[in-house]
């Protein structure tokens, strides 16, 4: 029996490294930066980037982006920039705000928004006069529907978004000991 499961993981452990082989893209003073990487830092881009994310150019781009905050990361450990009080300052402040964020995604669903067309027929006449070219003549709203619709849109999920985190929050504090002080 105990053969029988040492060849089960012998088994499990080779074909399972075959897959775990990383591609490696480039290499920074021993530091390797692999494919898997350079996917994760195109994915955590703008969504406006995401459709180039299989263009050989931009992948080449982005590459050579972490290449060079790599050899500046390197560079700034060796001159001991991260024993600095103030750099442990920020470093322990964009550590809180990583958090808070991750903590955020995990607990805040927010609901699909949508935004009908008299929403955006109202929004544009009421906003009217904001709408005009170069010459001075009123852009008519059919060109700037899909743009108005995202704008509201984004707006919506902005608030939705602010009045989630406020609720959430609240319910902390019921949960928490809050005091503030007045002087």
């Amino acid at each position: 029996m105990k053969k029988v499961f040492a060849t089960a993981l012998l088994i499990a452990f080779t074909s399972t490294g075959s897959m775990a082989a990383e591609k490696v893209l480039a290499t920074v003073n021993g530091k390797k930066i692999t494919e898997s990487q350079l996917n994760r830092a195109i994915e955590n881009l703008p969504a406006r980037y995401q459709g180039l994310k299989d263009n050989p150019q931009f992948r080449k781009m982005v590459l050579e982006n972490m290449v060079k905050e790599e050899l500046l990361y390197q560079e700034a450990k060796k001159e001991g920039v991260d024993k600095d009080p103030k750099v442990k300052e920020e470093i322990e402040l964009a550590k809180k705000r990583i958090m808070i964020q991750a903590l955020l995604r995990k607990h805040i669903k927010l609901p699909k928004v949508k935004v009908t067309e008299e929403e955006a027929k109202a929004f544009y006449e009421k906003n009217k006069h904001q709408f005009v070219d170069a010459n001075g003549k009123p852009v008519p709203f059919k060109s700037l529907k899909p743009f108005i619709i995202q704008s509201l849109k984004q707006q919506k999920e902005e608030e939705a978004f602010r009045k989630a985190v406020e609720e959430y929050v609240r319910e902390l504090q019921k949960k928490g000991k809050v005091q503030i002080s007045s002087k």
